[in-house]
């Protein structure tokens, strides 16, 4: 029944899809209680729960069949979802911290399958062209991006309801004593436990295979440039960029000129209908050049640098070039910010389809799930020890008070720099070792 298709999409494939649209971040769960904000030791724990899963999920990924590890994680996000929803009825004193805690390390447990969702869907096609998995990353991508944004949305109401004991301000439907986070979770659990049962009854025979010995398995991928200047390249930027990654999404819910629900209608805007525009344009070209993506991402630069940036410096708070009108200075600034997400996204995209043009799906599976534990460290060691653990500091300084006070920030100059530094070596290593040359 699953390997009916929807256009030329098997029903199987959306089901997958959805669990690496789940793993967009493993700390995002919490949102739905108000939460937007992360404690060190939390981050740690978070962070450590992560990288030893996803060792976890790779041994069982190389030893049994992938059905186990494609189902058991919505296992895990619906547990997550379910403890959520109980947690308003037990006190605030009295274990919630530690049940909503509980519930975000089974989140993460699940989110660290992201890469081999990624890896191993539409895994019964054999080779597909280069167009098709173009359209079908941008597809989920958007997706993901949207889901994130609903997230930072509920979590900035439920936050901008709560009373002054951090709670959830009991927040009931209409006059009953049902919580409202309740009555969201404890469905979305049920429903993920259904996709579970669904894929392990209904996942066609492919994914019900151990998979074979690879020879030199390690060896060989090692010896792809391309894969430790992929691992470089997330080391890098999750030690400069994962502390200030909370503060850089309050930002775009952060004015009292735009309404929540306005930056919620922008952001379908531009992850909708910009990003379907891209869609159309890259597909169409990418039949004939499928280098064309990879190039043009890399050539952006460094777009998630240049959003925290914006996000978080000061500059996007006021806009004076847009004649002292506060609404359309808030506006135009998320604006600019939406469309630099849109930027670091393609460049995501692509750097995904130069995984998949220079490596087997084994390969790119196993080089994605090492960007995770290598990522899980740098994430760990930049709230300890990096400029900007604890705000933007030197990284990304104030420059609401002129381009000078900044730009003599050391910090400032080397952070950059070993982001644009990033996408030289992909440049580089990319055509050398392009598997499908045109």
């Amino acid at each position: 029944l699953l390997q009916i298709r929807l256009g030329n999409w098997p029903i199987y494939s959306f089901l997958l899809a959805l669990g690496q649209v789940l793993s967009a971040n493993s700390y995002q769960i919490v949102l739905l209680t108000g939460s937007t904000t992360q404690t060190a030791n939390k981050l740690y724990l978070i962070a450590s729960v992560y990288l030893g899963t996803s060792i976890f999920w790779w041994i069982l990924f190389r030893r049994f069949a992938a059905l186990y590890t494609l189902t058991l994680p919505f296992l895990l996000y619906g547990l997550g979802f379910l403890l959520l929803g109980i947690s308003p009825f037990i006190p605030l004193h009295g274990g919630r911290g530690a049940v909503q805690v509980v519930a975000t390390c089974l989140y993460a447990a699940a989110s660290s399958t992201g890469s081999l969702y990624f890896a191993v869907n539409f895994g019964d096609e054999g080779g597909a062209p280069i167009n098709i998995w173009l359209f079908r990353a941008c597809i989920i991508q958007g997706i993901q991006q949207l889901y994130t944004v609903g997230l930072w949305y509920w979590g900035s109401v439920i936050a901008g309801a709560q009373t002054g004991d951090g709670s959830l301000n009991n927040k009931t439907i209409a006059d009953s004593h049902v919580p409202v986070v309740l009555v969201i979770a404890v469905p979305i659990a049920l429903i993920l436990w259904a996709v579970g049962l669904a894929l392990f009854f209904g996942l066609p025979d492919y994914y019900r295979q151990a998979p074979g010995y690879i020879p030199s398995f390690y060896t060989s991928l090692m010896r792809r440039n391309i894969v430790p200047w992929f691992f470089l390249t997330v080391v890098v930027q999750n030690y400069w960029l994962s502390a200030p990654y909370g503060r850089n999404w309050q930002f775009l819910f952060a004015s009292k000129y735009v309404p929540g629900w306005s930056a919620v209608l922008l952001a379908v805007g531009f992850f909708v209908g910009v990003w379907a525009l891209l869609l159309v344009t890259f597909s169409r070209f990418s039949v004939t050049h499928p280098w064309l993506v990879p190039m043009f991402s890399l050539g952006l630069g460094a777009p998630r640098w240049a959003q925290m940036l914006w996000g978080t410096s000061g500059i996007g708070l006021y806009l004076p070039w847009l004649g002292h009108n506060a609404i359309a200075s808030a506006l135009v600034s998320r604006a600019l910010w939406l469309w630099l997400g849109v930027l670091d996204t393609i460049q995501g995209v692509g750097i995904g389809m130069v995984l998949l043009l220079t490596l087997t799906r084994q390969h790119v599976a196993a080089a994605l799930v090492g960007a995770q534990i290598l990522g899980s460290v740098a994430t760990i060691l930049a709230r300890a020890t990096a400029p900007d653990k604890i705000g933007p500091g030197d990284v990304f300084p104030d420059f609401s008070e002129g381009i000078m006070p900044g730009a003599s920030r050391a910090w400032f100059w080397v952070a950059l720099g070993m982001q644009l530094v990033l996408p030289f070596g992909y440049f580089k290593f990319f055509r050398k070792e392009q598997v499908s040359k045109p």
